[in-house]
Formats: C-alpha cells, structure tokens, sequence
C-alpha cells in the first residue's frame, strides 16, 4: 500500500479563481475509523461593481470537530459553512465579521439537533480576505481579517519563513483548570457547547508571494513552523504543497485528522473596488 493511500485521504485538491490559487488536503485520523472530523471550505466571490476577471473576495475556514463530542463531522461541517456565509458586505469590518461570528454558535446547535441531542462543538481557523488595488499585473497586497477558536491555526508564509498568527486557546494559555478528563493543552475554547467567548478578530496583511495556511491541530502536533516552511520552500502547486504537508505530519507521528488549506494571490488584471457606506448602516441592512 503507497503512503498516501495509507493516509486514508478525505479529499485533496486545488483550484485557480481570479486572483488567488488555493490547495487543500485532509487526512483521516487513525483513531477514526470512516470520516474525518475535520471540515474545510472555501468561497471565491465577485463583490458589486467589479468587473469579470477581476481579484476576487476570498472567505476560508478550516473546522476541527471536537473529539468526545457528538458528531464531530457535522460540528465543523456547520461552522466552517457559516463562515464563508459572511455576507459581502461584512468583508473587511472587523465588527460586523464579530456580529456575524457571534451567530455561529446556534447554527452548530441547530445543525447538530437535526441528528443528535448529544453535545457537540469545533474549534475554528478562519480568514476574510479583499485584494488591495493594482494597476499593474502583479499580485498585489491582500487586507482582510483572520478568526482563531480554539487550538486551530493561521500562518503566513513569506517565502522563507513561516509565522504563526494566531495562538491557540487552550487550558493553560486562558488560566483555567481543564475538567476531569482533559489536558492542560486541550483546547478551552470551542464553537457549539457554550464555550466560544468572544470572537477576536485580527487584522491581516498579506504581501505580494506570501502564502496564507488554515490547518486543524493535526498539522502543528505533527510538525513544527520550521518544518512547515522548509517543505513550502520546495515550491511546486499548493494542492501538492497540502499533501506533502500533511504526508509529513502523519510520518511525524500525528494520529489524529490533518486539515490544510492554503492560498496565495496570483496576477489578474484588474483591481478590487472597495466597499462603500458606513458600517453602522451595513450592520443595521443585515442584522
């Protein structure tokens, strides 16, 4: 049996849309026995008043059922599909993608009642991305937003190195005692049991060739931000690049479900027209 099929893949792939490349693999974890708790989802989408081929909007999300809980697939299923839901009009506010994140925790609920009325949760690694305007047809520089719940994770490689942008929530970094059964790097913080807290939002930028990575824990456990960014040095397409990391993490030793997805932006020939109206007026439209 070859490595790869050994891995027992969930789905890997990759696509072009206008202005970005993405990548993505997701392996079964060996203490699963039929699917991946993990859940990925991407939208590419035109926002009003820009013309066809231009860069579009990104929205990811990679979701990471919490394990003991009920239905660890449908969880994340619920919350990465909410994620890239995020009306366009929230793109690049803070506050209404917080608004909009704060609702995540009923949908999961809703979803999970629909097959069991057992607990169940998933933590988050999220980003909201709008290209920054270019007159030339080089990539140009990305804005947007990044979402951590839990002990899923956002990095951005630059070329050379990777660094982390968010940091994991678990027991020990928020100063709680975990319950009787848990660890102190468990994570405290998840979305469909009460738990989520606040949604904390961060302001990203990408420059021109960096490369933005969503990973469940199953990736970080197995490797290290080094590791990470000398395999992304190797170069190649980013759907090869995502299996070759999560190849990696699996031959390091991770036995649990590996999620990476990866994006870059890449030349188009127009630019992005940036939002307009107040936020105040798109949250009172929406909410």
């Amino acid at each position: 049996m070859s490595t790869v099929a050994a891995m027992r893949l969930a789905d890997c792939g990759g696509t072009t849309v206008d202005g970005w490349e993405l990548g993505w693999s997701q392996v079964i974890g060996s203490r699963h026995a039929q699917v991946s708790e993990d859940s990925l989802a991407h939208d590419a989408r035109t926002l009003a008043g820009q013309p066809p081929g231009t860069p579009r909007a990104l929205c990811l999300a990679v979701a990471d059922g919490v394990g003991g809980g009920a239905r660890g697939d449908i969880a994340s299923a619920a919350l990465a599909g909410h994620c890239v839901l995020l009306p366009s009009e929230l793109l690049g506010h803070a506050e209404g993608i917080a608004q909009w994140m704060a609702l995540a925790e009923a949908q999961v609920q809703l979803r999970l009642r629909e097959v069991s009325y057992a607990p169940g949760a998933a933590t988050l690694a999220a980003a909201w991305l709008l290209p920054a305007a270019s007159s030339s047809d080089a990539p140009s520089r990305v804005c947007g937003h990044v979402l951590r719940v839990g002990d899923a994770r956002v990095y951005r490689f630059d070329g050379h190195s990777m660094d982390c942008l968010t940091t994991d929530q678990t027991y020990a970094s928020v100063g709680e005692t975990p319950p009787e059964g848990a660890r102190f790097d468990d994570p405290a913080r998840m979305v469909g049991t009460g738990f989520a807290g606040e949604p904390e939002v961060l302001p990203l930028q990408l420059a021109p060739g960096d490369t933005l990575l969503l990973c469940s824990d199953g990736l970080h456990r197995g490797l290290t931000a080094r590791q990470m960014a000398a395999l992304l040095r190797q170069g190649g397409s980013l759907d090869a690049c995502a299996l070759r990391l999560a190849q990696l993490a699996r031959h390091e030793g991770s036995d649990d479900d590996i999620t990476v997805l990866l994006a870059r932006a890449v030349a188009a020939r127009a630019a992005h027209t940036p939002l307009a109206g107040g936020l105040a007026g798109l949250l009172r439209r929406i909410f």
